[in-house]
């Protein structure tokens, strides 16, 4: 499974199944409705999920569904 998909399964399953599809450009908060607290709560499953830890200094540079694959592509091994 590539990292898009899997992003994609955990943002379904964050939102049961509110997001079902979703785009590079895609803003996570704009486009899927959600808050600070809930983004803090989806990276904190990133990372789990993948095994890594991301700094919170990238915090405010995954604004988009693609900020975040172009991130994890780097760093997951």
């Amino acid at each position: 499974m590539d990292i898009q998909t899997k992003l994609l399964e955990i943002l379904s399953d964050y939102t049961d199944g509110r997001i079902t599809s979703a785009k590079e450009d895609d803003v996570l908060t704009a486009d899927f409705g959600l808050n600070s607290f809930e983004l803090f709560d989806l990276v904190c499953i990133v990372e789990e999920t993948f095994d890594i830890s991301i700094p919170d200094r990238m915090l405010p540079q995954l604004i988009t569904v693609g900020d975040f694959v172009r991130y994890l592509e780097q760093e997951v091994k």
